[in-house]
């Protein structure tokens, strides 16, 4: 395992070249959501989702819906199961597609082999179709890449700056593709207010498509009525902290590797879980409180190498008679957890659906 403090020490380093970006007030808006997750063993085509999510188009307003997809066929994706599993799935969503062979040459040919490229498919119809989109959904393609190793060991040698057991190079790949993300979406989709675009999802075995609309016509518009995954959540959203009218602003959020989280509630606490984060090098560049969640879901799991347990319990401590009734050796690492990281847990009324793909692992957890 990597130093986390050498990779917290990289993070800020990596934005005292970005200007800081600030939430605006008419970023804000409250609201409700509505969220869907299933896992099965059987693989799930995306059309067996529509009842959930139309059931539940109140919980939703039309300005933010998305789907993420974990366990992927893919034949579905012109690819072979090892490039499947092997390879990040870096899903970039062109809201200006004048802008694709920018991104490209600054951001994906330099730093990753391009093992294939799958352009998502799109009804051209859409505007007949689905009355309910006011905005056409972004251009999304998909690339299948992996760290150029000369990237890699740049990135050790003048970010990590620490000599690192060969056992932990994967970890080091990861926080580059971590770190290549936020600078593709400074560059192309937060600086000066530009949102031409950015990266849905880096995960492996995974992808997350989101729109300004509904859920279900994420899945109708991206054609995934007869894509299968072994794990999917969903997510209507009212706009809870955020850009209101724009698809980077949805869930789910895919900021950690290999993981997607979507959000019911709102963070009465969202200031002091951003500030938290930025003491760790983090800034949020989407203003949503599901984004911080997603962002520290990711700190405690990967960065800091907890286990699933005690990420748990960072992020939504136990107390009152549920502390009371744990042994006594469980309380110890429970308050220790606590005093570490409770300024960083989220308040107010909220609950995680997360999608994760671990290796030949696919998981839901709530």
């Amino acid at each position: 395992m990597i130093d986390p403090d050498a990779i917290l020490r990289s993070r800020r380093e990596l934005n005292t070249r970005y200007p800081k970006f600030e939430r605006r007030e008419d970023d804000a808006a409250e609201g409700g959501c509505g969220v869907v997750g299933l896992a099965s063993e059987v693989p799930v085509a995306g059309r067996h989702l529509f009842a959930s999510l139309e059931q539940m188009r109140n919980r939703g307003n039309g300005k933010g819906g998305g789907v993420a997809l974990v366990g992927l066929d893919p034949r579905q994706f012109g690819v072979d199961s090892r490039t499947l599993s092997e390879s990040y799935l870096y899903a970039v969503a062109y809201l200006d597609s004048s802008y694709r062979e920018s991104v490209e040459e600054s951001c994906i040919h330099p730093n990753f082999h391009v093992d294939h490229i799958h352009e998502m498919p799109a009804l051209e119809t859409w505007q007949r179709d689905l009355t309910a989109l006011d905005t056409q959904p972004p251009e999304v393609v998909c690339y299948f890449v992996r760290p150029r190793e000369e990237q890699v060991d740049l990135f050790i040698f003048d970010s990590l700056d620490v000599a690192i057991d060969p056992n932990d190079r994967e970890a080091a790949k990861q926080e580059f593709v971590f770190q290549t993300t936020h600078s593709l979406n400074v560059e192309f989709y937060a600086k000066d207010g530009r949102t031409d675009a950015f990266v849905l999802s880096h995960g492996r075995d995974m992808l997350i498509l989101k729109i300004v609309g509904y859920a279900e016509d994420v899945i109708r518009y991206y054609r995934l009525e007869d894509t299968t995954a072994h794990v999917w959540i969903g997510h209507h959203r009212y706009p809870t902290r955020g850009r209101v009218t724009h698809p980077g602003g949805a869930h789910p959020f895919g900021q950690g590797i290999d993981c997607a989280l979507v959000h019911n509630g709102d963070f009465s606490n969202y200031v002091a879980v951003k500030d938290y984060l930025a003491q760790r090098g983090m800034e949020p560049l989407f203003f949503t409180d599901t984004e911080v969640g997603a962002l520290a879901f990711d700190l405690h799991r990967r960065v800091y190498g907890y286990k699933m347990e005690h990420v748990i319990e960072s992020l939504a401590p136990t107390s009152e008679l549920d502390y009371v009734m744990l042994p006594e050796d469980k309380q110890e690492v429970y308050s220790a957890i606590q005093r570490t990281h409770i300024h960083g847990s989220p308040d107010g009324p909220w609950f995680f659906i997360i999608a994760q793909s671990e290796g030949p692992i696919h998981r839901l957890i709530g």
